[in-house]
């Protein structure tokens, strides 16, 4: 009886192993006499661009893969078209420069489609504006087509590339900084005396958002933070997810330095601390535009 059971045991592995042999053969007839696709290098992007009313070129790379790619010889021409699903109107959102390209042996089958985005006339809503919580940014859908050779197809997999519109941020530029800075171990005394000096800065903010600009951080040039200007002038402002200290608007030791941006000049008066050894570190900054507002 246990002869009988170790026999029936090694047929069923052999059955078993039998199979597994087939499966993997199979795979293998249908890779080597698969179809090989033109595809997007990246399926989904956003398009991030000023919406100031100058155009911009993206390039969208396309591509050739499959099993058996390295055996074909001939050009494949490739089209894109406009799928349904798209939001994106053409010659209001894009304009698509060559939706015809070849792709060839000689340059590996690579090949890129030029899309233009057009911003003028398509301001998105100021961030943090109830207009700009009901916007949705135009959305282009694009499809493949191939021709040129039986083993070749389009993907069927379709591009989705967002029309990222960002609108001109008023805040972006560079501006002269005063800043003082106390340390509560390092020297200096406050709220008179800052640790350096007060130091005159160079700072430059650069446009994230309508409202939101990113510069660097305290008196370091290796770690950068996030000035935003709300609707009401108030400010949010964020630090490096690497800095290891929570920062905190304000300042600890004078409820009166309140963050804020003045329309009237342009200054932005920054107040913000961290808590080290010792005690806090407070800064104030004081950016004042260069040339004024």
């Amino acid at each position: 009886m246990k002869t009988l059971k170790y026999f029936l045991i090694i047929i069923l592995s052999l059955g078993t192993f039998n199979s597994c042999l087939v499966d993997d053969e199979t795979r293998y007839d249908l890779n080597d006499n698969g179809l090989n696709i033109v595809t997007f290098e990246t399926l989904t992007s956003n398009l991030s661009c000023l919406a100031n009313g100058n155009e911009y070129i993206f390039n969208l790379k396309v591509k050739l893969v499959g099993p058996t790619k390295d055996n074909i010889t001939n050009d494949i021409t490739v089209t894109a078209s406009v799928d349904p699903s798209s939001t994106a109107e053409e010659n209001l959102h894009y304009k698509i420069l060559n939706p015809t390209i070849t792709l060839s042996p000689d340059n590996n089958f690579l090949g890129v489609m030029e899309l233009t985005v057009i911003t003028e006339g398509n301001t998105p809503p100021m961030d943090d504006t109830p207009e700009f919580e009901d916007y949705v940014a135009p959305i282009l859908v694009l499809q493949l087509d191939a021709t040129g050779d039986p083993m070749v197809t389009g993907s069927g997999k379709l591009g989705t590339y967002t029309l990222a519109y960002t609108p001109p941020n008023p805040y972006a530029g560079d501006y002269n900084v005063e800043m003082r800075y106390f340390h509560p171990t390092a020297g200096g005394t406050y709220p008179t005396d800052p640790y350096g000096g007060v130091r005159a800065l160079e700072k430059t903010l650069v446009a994230v958002t309508g409202r939101k600009c990113e510069t660097w951080f305290g008196v370091w040039d290796t770690d950068k933070c996030w000035i935003t200007v709300k609707a009401d002038n108030s400010i949010v402002f964020e630090v490096w997810e690497d800095w290891p200290y929570d920062v905190k608007l304000g300042d600890p030791k004078d409820a009166s330095k309140v963050s804020h941006y003045d329309p009237a000049t342009g200054i932005i008066y920054l107040y913000y601390y961290y808590e080290g050894s010792g005690g806090p570190r407070i800064f104030w900054e004081i950016f004042t535009p260069v040339g004024g507002k």
